[in-house]
């Protein structure tokens, strides 16, 4: 069984690792009940007047009255704290239970001070009666009262108690001596109470504050995001119905809601690992954090969406809150030896004009946000209402696209690219045609984005190289076939093993299959993008730079890359017959071209005057309506078998307009 002594170094030790929460429990216990200060101060403000009156002793009247005003100021103090409630900050913890402190040991002080006063200058046994029933009143009473905060309660004890015994022991009367050994012990006792009654309340305590801990730690999980520590999906739609509850029409504050994508993330997950993504989120969320700063709040919807939710007082002031968070979010991660390149798009929807529901809300950011992507991405899209339809349509055919590959729906035309100096077809570009079941003949200028936001692309141009490939292993080997490749297709690992399993399936060669690629693969400056164009290169495939002069044209592409053909974008060729600028940068480009010993090709040539202009020029080769229109793989086979029939010892050249 534990001895008092056991109980004192327990309860220094549990002192000191008193929980905040605990402890703030156990001072508000003090003030729990005024109704037993009230009925302590009535008690020892009576025996103290009575015993002042009885005996006209000067020290014992003013002994009375500071016992009167303690007790006074005791009872006002519990009232106070009754109406203004418990202070939750710490130093309103500590500021209260000092105060307690402080009355609760000078009014036990007075009362043994009284006692002691009495037994030694009052003959008047009544009276020392009085005073010593009272103190020990008193001591039994704050044991079990104050057994919350026993240091408190043990001061009390001892502060009452003691000058009474030493009162005793200084008579000469040895019944009182006895007394005085009796009330010593009798202390002794009630400070094991005391601790026994505070084991019990802390123990108590602690366990009903362990389980709201983990009450609150499960809540907590249940509305964070464990990667990132950000609000989770749940959390950020119950913040974001409060939010709208918020908004006075009336007024100007309107709410934004951003939604978030990062763009290509998924290959950042498969070039470098998961790991490597869940730091990318990490470092993304701090960026957007730090411009949010206390202007809103932000949550991590799921996989690599964020939705932001600011108070803003325009559309334009959303517009440039989104445009701040993508320059920040668009800059590299260092991740362990490796820099990667990170772009984001942004869909925003301004309560009230876009909604007053969390739902129509969410609904409209996304929209603006698949906008966004389907637009290239790294930009910022405010939802109009057109964009409803918009994305109807647009899900329609993210959704025919999986059914088009399995379904055969797509087609594959070619185009023949002529060799101006021999008239002879010198290669065809394989272009993707698809009708929709229900919406017709759709654009590649439409689907083509839609495909690459989806993650589609890599599907599609597997299908695509295959049936080329298939058609071009028939042609004389002459002639060589130029497929488009997707940006986003080079963000990937497995092209190469793609084109490799193309080629061998169908018995191509990798010389005669040419990849053409625009100029905002090269401006991307991504580090595995051009790691895979020069792997694609060592394995004897053909570069072509595709829509030249149509982006931010630098000779350093063609400085840095060995292409094998440049296209001539159509904008220039559509106005080379009444724009000298045009004509120059043509001749320009040709003659850099020739230089570099690299062929050129003039698309769009639909007319005389313009096949007669970049012939003029210097162009090697032409494409266009002017010689042929896209064709089936059969047309451009039938095509290219008629190229090698002789006619009267001339090369017939076909023109199939």
């Amino acid at each position: 069984m534990p001895t008092v002594g056991n109980k004192l170094r327990h309860l220094a030790a549990s002192e000191s690792s008193l929980a905040r929460q605990v402890r703030g429990a156990l001072v508000r216990t003090l003030y729990t009940s005024p109704t037993s200060l009230i009925v302590g101060a009535i008690a020892g403000s009576t025996v103290a007047a009575t015993i002042a009156y009885m005996t006209g002793n000067l020290a014992l009247i003013i002994c009375s009255i500071t016992i009167h005003i303690v007790g006074l100021l005791r009872i006002a103090s519990a009232f106070i704290y009754k109406r203004i409630g418990a202070g939750e900050m710490e130093t309103q913890r500590i500021h209260w239970e000092r105060l307690y402190e402080i009355g609760a040991w000078l009014y036990a002080s007075l009362l043994g001070i009284q006692t002691f006063l009495v037994l030694t200058q009052s003959v008047n046994a009544t009276l020392q009666l009085l005073a010593v029933t009272m103190t020990t009143g008193y001591a039994a009473g704050v044991a079990p009262r104050n057994a919350g905060r026993p240091v408190i309660a043990l001061g009390q004890v001892a502060l009452a108690v003691l000058p009474m015994a030493i009162g005793l022991w200084l008579t000469d009367d040895p019944i009182y001596w006895i007394l005085g050994v009796i009330i010593i012990i009798f202390a002794w006792g009630v400070f094991d109470i005391t601790l026994q009654t505070y084991e019990v309340v802390y123990t108590a305590l602690s366990g009903k504050q362990e389980k709201s801990e983990v009450a609150a730690r499960f809540e907590k999980m249940a509305r964070s995001d464990m990667l990132t520590g950000l609000d989770n999906r749940l959390a950020m739609q119950m913040r974001l119905g409060e939010l709208l509850d918020t908004i006075d029409p009336d007024t100007s504050e309107k709410l934004a809601v951003i939604w978030m994508d990062l763009d290509h993330f998924k290959t950042i997950n498969d070039t470098l690992g998961h790991l490597a993504g869940d730091k990318v989120l990490i470092v993304t969320a701090q960026r957007v954090k730090a411009v949010l700063g206390s202007r809103g709040w932000l949550a991590r919807f799921g996989g690599d969406e964020f939705v932001i939710m600011a108070l803003v007082n325009s559309s334009e002031e959303a517009d440039l809150l989104g445009a701040e968070i993508l320059e920040s979010v668009s800059q590299p991660v260092s991740i362990n030896e490796n820099t990667v390149e990170v772009a984001a798009s942004l869909g925003v929807a301004v309560a009230p004009e876009h909604g007053r529901q969390s739902e129509i809300m969410l609904k409209n950011a996304d929209i603006a946000l698949y906008h966004a992507k389907n637009e290239g991405g790294k930009r910022v899209r405010i939802f109009e209402p057109f964009m409803h339809e918009d994305f109807l349509m647009l899900r329609q055919i993210e959704s025919g696209l999986t059914d088009a590959l399995m379904n055969d729906e797509f087609t594959v035309l070619f185009q023949p690219i002529i060799d101006l100096a021999t008239g002879r077809t010198k290669s065809c570009e394989a272009l993707l045609r698809w009708k929709h079941p229900e919406l017709g003949d759709v654009s590649p200028a439409v689907f083509i984005p839609v495909a690459e936001s989806a993650g589609l692309i890599g599907d599609i141009t597997e299908w695509v190289l295959r049936k080329a490939c298939e058609a071009a292993a028939e042609w004389p080997e002459d002639v060589n076939i130029s497929v488009n490749i997707s940006p986003a297709l080079l963000k990937q690992n497995n092209l190469p093993v793609t084109i490799i399993e193309t080629l061998v399936n169908t018995g191509m060669v990798a010389r005669r299959l040419e990849l053409e690629i625009t100029e905002s693969v090269l401006l991307d400056k991504n580090p595995h993008t051009n790691s895979l164009l020069r792997q694609l290169q060592k394995m004897g495939l053909r570069l072509c730079l595709d829509d030249f002069g149509t982006g931010f044209s630098s000779l350093t592409y063609l400085r840095s890359w060995e292409f094998d053909t440049i296209k001539i974008d159509k904008s220039f060729i559509r106005n080379i017959g009444n724009s000298p600028t045009d004509q120059k940068i043509i001749g320009a480009v040709v003659q850099l071209a020739k230089s570099l010993d690299v062929a050129t090709v003039a698309e769009g040539v639909e007319t005389e005057e313009q096949l007669a202009r970049v012939r003029e020029a210097g162009c090697s080769r032409v494409q266009g309506f002017y010689y042929a229109r896209p064709m089936t793989a059969t047309q451009a086979a039938e095509r290219l078998a008629l190229e090698e029939l002789p006619d009267d010892g001339q090369l017939k050249i076909v023109n199939q307009r």
